[in-house]
């Protein structure tokens, strides 16, 4: 009769088993001493070995996204928004007035100055809304007027 041997677990199986040193040893490693394994499987296992996720590369994304934002305020600016914006208000608050945002139901204008921002309301409601509802096409539009700095005297963004 075979002897039978204990492994630490307890459990008993034939003397001539073996097991790779460690519980998590790669496939190639266990291997080394019996056949060797396919070509194309130690190929893949050398890849994935290799492979290592790179961190991304943050250094220009402050930049790109400055460019990115100057970039839609100068469509938003000579857009067919600014264009009506220029036909429907009077001559002397187009230069207190600039274009925030345009979105599909609602302009964000920008005025330098409270007068400026009285001035504004009283033109959109004597007739400069409903002209720029006709322009633009768009029969629900608002404007939103808001009080601060023009975007041409805040000068370029430092880093």
């Amino acid at each position: 009769m075979a002897k039978r041997s204990t492994n630490s677990k307890g459990a008993t199986g034939s003397g001539g088993e073996t097991l790779p040193a460690r519980v998590g040893a790669a496939p190639a490693e266990a291997s080394k001493s019996s056949a060797p394994l396919d070509p194309s499987i130690l190929r893949t296992q050398r890849m994935c070995e290799r492979r290592a996720f790179r961190d991304k590369d943050v250094s220009i994304s402050r930049m790109v996204g400055d460019i990115a934002r100057q970039a839609k305020r100068d469509v938003e600016r000579s857009g067919s928004a600014a264009e009506a914006w220029r036909v429907a208000m009077p001559a002397q608050l187009i230069d207190e007035t600039w274009i925030e945002s345009v979105s599909p139901m609602q302009i964000v204008v920008g005025v330098s100055s409270s007068p400026a921002s009285f001035a504004v309301d009283r033109a959109l409601r004597a007739g400069a809304l409903t002209e720029l509802r006709r322009l633009m096409q768009i029969p629900g539009l608002r404007v939103k007027i808001r009080l601060g700095r023009s975007p041409s005297s805040l000068g370029p963004r430092e880093s």
